[in-house]
């Protein structure tokens, strides 16, 4: 299995797999509760209650569960690409699983803000990054080589659910505050975030597509996920200036001359194409995008001098399968 995304349905039990057309399919059935999601090589990790259960990436077949130590139930989930798998535990721990034994031990028990929800592994400290659920919560770094915990960001938010860290070390974190957000924090994390998305219904655990430049925002509340583009600005030549953006749900294209408007689905078949004057143009994607097939599409503005585009995923139909 390649270029999908995975998601766990927590009312149901079932983990979705949805391809870059849009199409979706169950892989996975009967894991009640199942909250966080995981990918190590060719395994699926899935988090329930107190157990990891594992299956193969392109069988979908059963491979084991571990039982946890736990007090409440696990979340979120991460790996330092060493063969260790990290867990955040509701109850106030972090569990780290050593994958050649599958033994389970707690490396963090207490000092922890309320409900921790979500992990990152930042490979350039060697550190774990954690995301909880109330209300100003900091977000907490895990010192891998000593266990010691300290606050990385604070914050004048909350309810984070998910977290993920890019290459750049830029985060995105999901709040469900402020009528549902995913904030951006930039290295060396000492300004306020950037709000990155907003209007999401209860966002939850992130997935980052670094190849496809995309963000998969799953709503918990509105059994849908969203796709952002990483790259909502275009280029700048030295003689003008060409921009084109994703912000909020609209399309925005800033031009000093005339431009065309296209957009191309992923065997390069132009769909659409549009004149616009000189000036600042905003479109609801709805309007620009809202007759096509779920999907990746690439939309651009053409100059006589130059180019910026954007991808964007369009999500259809809006909600998951049942």
């Amino acid at each position: 299995m390649s270029h999908c995304y995975l998601v766990t349905n927590y009312g149901n039990g079932k983990i979705v797999s949805i391809d870059t057309l849009g199409n979706q399919e169950i892989i996975i059935e009967g894991i009640p509760g199942c909250l966080g999601i995981h990918i190590i090589d060719t395994t699926i990790f899935i988090t329930s209650g107190h157990n990891v259960h594992l299956y193969g990436l392109t069988s979908h077949g059963f491979i084991q569960t571990i039982l946890l130590n736990v007090n409440n139930w696990v979340d979120g989930m991460t790996d330092d690409g060493a063969g260790h798998l990290y867990i955040a535990e509701n109850a106030g721990k972090v569990h780290q699983v050593d994958l050649s034994t599958c033994t389970d031990t707690i490396i963090v028990e207490g000092g922890l803000p309320d409900n921790p929800q979500d992990l990152a592994y930042d490979p350039d400290n060697h550190r774990l990054l954690l995301v909880c659920w109330g209300t100003n919560s900091p977000v907490i770094s895990i010192d891998l080589a000593t266990y010691e915990v300290s606050h990385l960001v604070e914050t004048t938010s909350g309810q984070y659910d998910g977290i993920v860290r890019d290459a750049e070390g830029n985060l995105y974190v999901t709040s469900w505050l402020n009528g549902g957000r995913v904030y951006r924090w930039e290295p060396p994390y000492a300004s306020e975030p950037a709000v990155f998305s907003q209007g999401h219904a209860g966002p939850a655990g992130l997935a980052l597509n670094e190849e496809g430049e995309l963000l998969a925002v799953p709503n918990f509340n509105s059994n849908s996920i969203s796709y952002i583009s990483l790259v909502p600005t275009g280029i700048r030549h030295d003689d003008e200036t060409l921009r084109i953006q994703i912000r909020e749900n609209q399309l925005i294209i800033t031009t000093i001359e005339p431009v065309q408007l296209l957009v191309h689905d992923l065997k390069g078949r132009m769909l659409l194409k549009l004149s616009l004057s000189v000036g600042k143009t905003m479109f609801p994607l709805q309007e620009v995008m809202g007759k096509f097939p779920g999907g990746l599409y690439l939309i651009s503005a053409v100059s006589s001098r130059g180019s910026c585009s954007v991808k964007y995923f369009l999500s259809s139909p809006d909600r998951l399968v049942e």
